[in-house]
């Protein structure tokens, strides 16, 4: 890992691309404190990780659900009923 202050990175910004290009990490300093972190962007690829299942999933086909009964709502009533007087 190479630093670097501000004006030597911007002045020699081809050369430290070239350390970034080969796999190194470049920070760049403001004077003494770090500012910024070059990284190749390969560095920054997420594998996605794919695990087994702990327990096997249910099949589908045997879920029964219960009817929907047909019953008239009034939408408005039943909000202001919920939403009481705010």
């Amino acid at each position: 890992m190479k630093s670097v202050n501000i004006a030597k990175f911007k002045s020699e910004l081809g050369k430290y691309l070239g350390y970034v290009r080969r796999g190194e990490e470049i920070i760049v300093l403001d004077r003494t404190q770090p500012l910024a972190r070059v990284l190749p962007y390969k560095s920054l690829e997420r594998k996605l990780l794919v695990e087994e299942p702990l327990d096997k999933a249910r099949s589908l086909i045997n879920l029964h659900f219960k009817p929907i009964q047909n019953k008239k709502v009034d939408s408005l009533k039943f909000l202001i009923e919920e939403r009481g007087e705010r």
